[in-house]
């Protein structure tokens, strides 16, 4: 199988994470590279969800192999299985923090918004310096209504993020300025999102 020939030889524990690194890398790709929905983003997206099958079976109960599945489920517009993979990703190991950031996303999509922000707070503690868990943070802060919460996570990807988070944690920011009533603020940060080409649409991130 080409999946076990782009992984060496090495220990148990080596070979499921650079399955997992893989598999992430290979739905990375797709969702960069094709239209959501289209033939060639399904056709991708469906050929990763091949390869993870066997993975599981070579690496059973590791909790950033299935919190890769749910989100690749999510991806293809399956919530409630990806809420399953996530679960279970956490039965293996409640301190996955790719497990809560999974779980959170999908709980996040059937807007069960309180338990999904449960979740990123966690997932966030675990990894309190990874900017793309601080983005859907700040997403999930805007969703309950904890604007002031929303602004100063979004402020941290801003000020010290990487570059290509930083169009979406602006466009996050105006919104919860905007629903504060902090119009000025929020129509600088809509400037500041379409100058990092921020284009509308928040995917959710998978932390990396």
């Amino acid at each position: 199988m080409l999946l076990l020939a782009l992984l060496p030889s090495t220990s148990q524990a080596e070979t499921c994470s650079q399955t997992v690194q893989f598999i992430d890398s290979q739905h990375r790709k797709a969702l960069d590279n094709y239209q959501p929905g289209s033939q060639d983003y399904l056709r991708a997206l469906y050929a990763n969800e091949d390869s993870v099958f066997p993975a599981l079976k070579r690496c059973p109960r590791n909790a950033p192999l299935m919190a890769a599945m749910s989100e690749l489920q999510l991806s293809l517009g399956q919530p409630p299985i990806a809420l399953l993979y996530a679960q279970k990703a956490l039965e293996f190991d409640p301190n996955s923090w790719q497990a809560h950031n999974a779980a959170g996303n999908a709980l996040n999509v059937v807007e069960k918004y309180s338990e999904g922000l449960q979740h990123l707070q966690r997932a966030s503690e675990l990894q309190p310096d990874n900017y793309a868990l601080l983005v859907n943070l700040c997403s999930s802060y805007e969703r309950n209504q904890q604007h002031a919460k929303a602004i100063q996570s979004c402020s941290r990807v801003i000020d010290k993020g990487p570059y290509d988070l930083r169009g979406t944690a602006y466009y996050l920011r105006a919104k919860a300025y905007r629903a504060r009533g902090e119009l000025e603020h929020a129509a600088s940060d809509d400037k500041h999102a379409k100058e990092f080409g921020f284009r509308g649409q928040t995917g959710l991130n998978k932390g990396k």
